[in-house]
Order: structure tokens, then C-alpha cells, then sequence
């Protein structure tokens, strides 16, 4: 599917807290006519400046006040199937929340693509995901998707930012899922940004596992195939060292997503899930996984999620060498 240009409409005025800006600040949209086709966005990516291959880098740039929007998105039954297949779930009527993530990526992607974007898109890591579904979404509905970037601070490597993503129904109009996802450029730092508030990690051991992937050396390429993103540092080992990492490694909403099939209380329509992103998982490999409910009002310690009945953690670690990969949680919205 060839890609039609973006059309662009009115600015709009926005809450001052969804773009980080003063109060009254408004937000440019841009309509896009049909879903943007990711190989072509990887492709110009790579031949923009590799910030972090030369250093920390001082940037003048600041992020635009823009947001993207496309509708009419309804899911294709075929890569629902497929993808499904790939967490080792069932196909029911529904849609995943990792799924509806695929479907909006491509404009989160064009985002962080767009020459006005201050950050470099290939190397970005993904340090954080946050997802509210507030009902079940049929695979038949008809969706629209609003992406723009948020919150961008410094970090002690970088510039780190959310990109927020919010999808609803277009016959219903409600909003049926919101997402927010940080990402953290290495090597560049913004001008006039705050410093984010480091936190006080926990040396993480290991506790007993109840379950175990095994993940082999094409799961980056499968996981590709299914969701549209071809980041070269899942693909193979070769592509992967050209962006700085010894091997390759899983995509991390490949991980979030295949934990959140695991912890999902059957019947749980209305629901947060959370994950925090720590050592890269480096592929083919074996990851050790510990599942456990939560109990009611408690906090877990992986994510400082408040805990309530039907709530469900998660963490998952090398099971060779013990460091963590990721955390996280499933909990009911109330």
C-alpha cells in the first residue's frame, strides 16, 4: 500500500498537559489519508544523523506542536490470526491490547519520522509502556487514532519523551484505548528541558520462576512480519551491530505483549497494563518468568502499581545470568 500525502487541517487549541507547553498552547494536525507504510519510514531514518554515534550532542531543536491523526482503521483478520498465533493465544472475537498498539504504531512512527522530529527515530530504546483498554474492541469496528509527543526531559544519556496515543470508535465515539509510550534517544540533548528525576532501582534477584520462553533467533523477524516494524536491531545479529548491539534483540512489545497474554484474567474487558522495559533481551535466548496475583490495595514493587482483586504482575529475566528484562502488571480499571 503506497502512501498518500498527509493533509493538513486548522490548529486546534489543547490542554497544556498533554503537550508539555505553556497553557493555551495549541497543537498543529496534520490528517493522514491512509496508514503510513513503515518500511518506507525505517528507510528514511537511515539516512537521517546519527546523533549518538558521535557523543553526547547539544540541540537547538525543540519538538513541534503537531498531532497526527488517522481514521477509518479496522483490523485485518488475517495478521489477527497471525499475531494471535505468535503470543500463543486464542482467537477470540476481540481485540488484543498489544494488537490495537500495532495498529496505531505506523502514525507513531511517522511522528518520529517527520523532519520536524528533534530526535533521531533508529536507536530509539523503549524504556516504558502504559495502557488503559476501557472495553472490549470487536475486530470489526471501524478506529481512529491521535498520536502526538509529550513530556520530553533529559536524561543522564539523552533526551527522553512519551509519544500518546489515544484510539476510539468511530461509530460509538468513545474512547476506547489510550497508550503512552517513553522512549529514550542517547547521545542528544534538547535546550530548555527539565532534568527527569532518577530513580532508585532495587538490585533485582531473581524469584522463582513458573514459567519459561524459549525464544528463538527469528522471533524479531516473525514479530516484523506480523506487526510492520522492521527496526533493523530485531532483525539479525549483522543488522543489529550496525546500530551498536552485539546481537539482536526481541522487541519489547513482542515481550509485553506475549506476558500480557499470559496474565490476563479471562473475562477482563476494562484494564491497565504495564511494563517497564530493563536489559535488552538479546536472541535466540531463554526468558525466565515469575506470574503472580496481587493482592487487594497493594503496590507492586516492579511498577508502583496499585493492586486490587483480579490484578496480576509479571517479571522476566535471563534465565542464564539472572539480570531482568522487563516488569510489569495486568489490573482491572476501576
Amino acid at each position: 500500500m503506497s502512501k498518500v500525502p498527509a493533509e493538513e487541517v486548522p490548529s486546534e487549541e489543547v490542554p497544556a498537559e498533554d503537550t508539555g507547553q505553556e497553557a493555551g498552547a495549541s497543537r498543529r494536525v496534520i490528517e493522514l489519508s491512509e496508514p503510513p507504510v513503515l518500511s518506507k519510514l525505517y528507510a528514511k531514518a537511515a539516512t537521517a544523523p546519527a546523533f549518538g554515534a558521535l557523543g553526547i550532542r547539544k540541540s537547538g531543536k525543540s519538538f513541534p506542536a503537531v498531532e497526527y491523526r488517522l481514521s477509518g482503521l479496522r483490523a485485518e483478520l488475517k495478521q489477527l490470526r497471525d499475531f494471535n498465533r505468535l503470543m500463543h493465544g486464542s482467537d477470540r472475537d476481540e481485540l488484543p491490547a498489544g494488537f490495537v498498539h500495532i495498529m496505531a504504531f505506523p502514525s507513531v512512527i511517522a511522528l518520529m519520522s517527520a523532519d520536524g522530529y528533534p530526535l533521531p527515530l533508529l536507536g530509539a530504546v523503549h524504556l516504558e509502556n502504559r495502557v488503559q483498554q476501557h472495553r472490549r474492541i470487536d475486530p470489526a469496528e471501524r478506529l481512529a487514532v491521535r498520536v502526538w509527543a509529550q513530556n520530553p526531559a533529559l536524561h543522564r544519556v539523552g533526551t527522553q519523551v512519551e509519544l500518546a496515543v489515544e484510539v476510539s470508535a468511530e461509530q460509538a465515539g468513545d474512547v476506547v484505548w489510550t497508550g503512552v509510550s517513553t522512549y529514550l534517544s542517547r547521545g542528544v540533548r534538547l535546550a530548555g528541558l527539565d532534568q527527569v528525576e532518577g530513580t532508585e532501582h532495587e538490585k533485582f534477584t531473581a524469584p522463582d520462576a513458573n514459567a519459561r520462553w524459549t525464544l528463538g533467533s527469528d522471533i524479531g523477524r516473525r514479530y516484523a512480519a506480523v506487526s510492520g516494524d522492521i527496526n533493523p536491531i530485531h532483525l539479525s545479529s549483522l543488522s543489529a551491530r550496525a546500530l551498536g548491539m552485539k546481537r539482536a534483540i526481541a522487541h519489547g512489545m513482542y515481550l509485553a505483549s506475549r506476558a500480557l497474554t499470559d496474565a490476563k484474567p479471562a473475562g477482563l474487558d476494562a484494564f491497565g497494563w504495564d511494563v517497564r522495559f530493563a536489559t535488552p533481551t538479546f536472541i535466540p535466548g531463554t526468558v525466565a518468568l515469575r506470574f503472580q496475583e496481587q493482592p487487594i490495595d497493594s503496590v507492586a514493587p516492579e511498577t508502583g502499581v496499585l493492586g486490587s482483586r483480579g490484578a496480576v504482575a509479571f517479571q522476566g529475566w535471563n534465565q542464564r545470568n539472572g539480570k531482568p528484562h522487563f516488569s510489569g502488571s495486568v489490573h482491572p480499571l476501576s
